[in-house]
């Protein structure tokens, strides 16, 4: 089992139904966990103003803003970049506004 700032985790952000569904070049690297809650409390609540690093794993790394994100916005994480079939946790907004993670 993983703990919160242990190994890396690579990951699909959605920013909520106002952005296009993740696809596959779209998988970015976290340091650990807590650099992936970090990063979604950041594109949601400062995204409009302040860039975002996406260190995309097949393509070259980019500075963002990502206005307009959803309240439903959420980071699914995967232990490997070629093991993309089933999520192994979810981070996502809790209900006042924290970052959680679950299990899937």
């Amino acid at each position: 089992m993983r703990g919160l700032s242990v190994g890396r985790w690579y990951g699909l952000w959605h920013g909520g139904t106002g952005y296009s569904p993740p696809q596959p070049e779209d998988l970015e690297e976290f340091a650990n966990l807590a650099e992936a809650h970090a990063k979604l409390a950041d594109r949601h609540r400062y995204g409009y103003w302040q860039p975002s690093h996406f260190a995309f794993t097949h393509r070259e790394a980019a500075d963002v803003l990502t206005p307009c994100v959803g309240e439903d916005c959420e980071i699914t994480l995967y232990g490997s970049a070629d093991g993309l079939d089933y999520p192994d946790r979810r981070i996502c907004l809790g209900p006042r506004g924290g970052v959680r993670a679950e299990r899937c």
